[in-house]
């Protein structure tokens, strides 16, 4: 199966996912449901997060393959990153970093705020933080697949700004900058959440992209 997906293939299922959020969305009434966790675009996600640690797991053995494991086997990097995505991937299907966001709230007995809200904001660039710190670490490693590092950079710049939304949209204050508080402040919100989560999407399909890349690369 993973032989069978391109990049353009990527991008393709987050579209359709998105297209079929959006339709679900309007025939069901919910527009917002889809579009936030156990909705279309949400197990688009997860699948996409996993074929990306699939396609990771796959370089490593594509790397060495027969050679015997070691800490100096580049197989460790490939396997590192692939299980980085497949948490991931369990983050989006579990609400990990939702429920986690919860959990220091009642932990620390503070009533959530504006401010106290973006905690699960902060969780997500940490993860990105994490991410980044591994392939510095691995860096030598990756710079042998530059075919791979204009993807990561899209998808890096991507996800910032899915972040940068999600902060955004916590607050209610740009849906009174917007106009569409006196109209429709349920539209605004569901436009928001359709914007936060098509930006994700795409980010995740360029990290794919990415990836995919580098094995056929070595396949070849």
């Amino acid at each position: 199966m993973l032989d069978l997906i391109r990049p353009i293939h990527a991008f393709a299922i987050a579209c359709i996912a998105l297209a079929l959020g959006v339709a679900a969305g309007l025939a069901l009434g919910d527009l917002d449901n889809q579009f936030r966790e156990s909705g279309i675009v949400t197990y688009t996600s997860a699948a996409l997060l996993a074929l990306t640690a699939a396609t990771s797991l796959r370089i490593g053995r594509l790397r060495r393959d027969g050679a015997g494991l070691s800490w100096r086997d580049p197989r460790i990097v490939w396997v590192a990153i692939g299980l980085g995505f497949i948490w991931l991937a369990l983050d989006d299907l579990a609400q990990i970093h939702e429920n986690l966001d919860r959990l220091l709230h009642r932990l620390a007995g503070i009533e959530e705020t504006s401010l106290t809200d973006r905690l699960d904001d902060v969780i997500i660039l940490a993860y990105g933080f994490i991410g980044a710190g591994v392939m510095w670490v691995c860096r030598s490693e990756l710079r042998r697949f530059p075919q791979m590092l204009g993807w990561l950079g899209i998808g890096a710049a991507l996800l910032v700004l899915q972040v940068a939304l999600d902060m955004l949209l916590n607050d209610e204050a740009w849906v009174l900058f917007t106009g569409f508080s006196t109209a429709r402040p349920d539209l605004a919100h569901d436009l928001g959440e359709i914007a936060e989560e098509s930006v994700k999407l795409l980010a995740e399909a360029a990290f794919l992209s990415g990836f995919i890349r580098v094995r056929q690369g070595l396949a070849a």
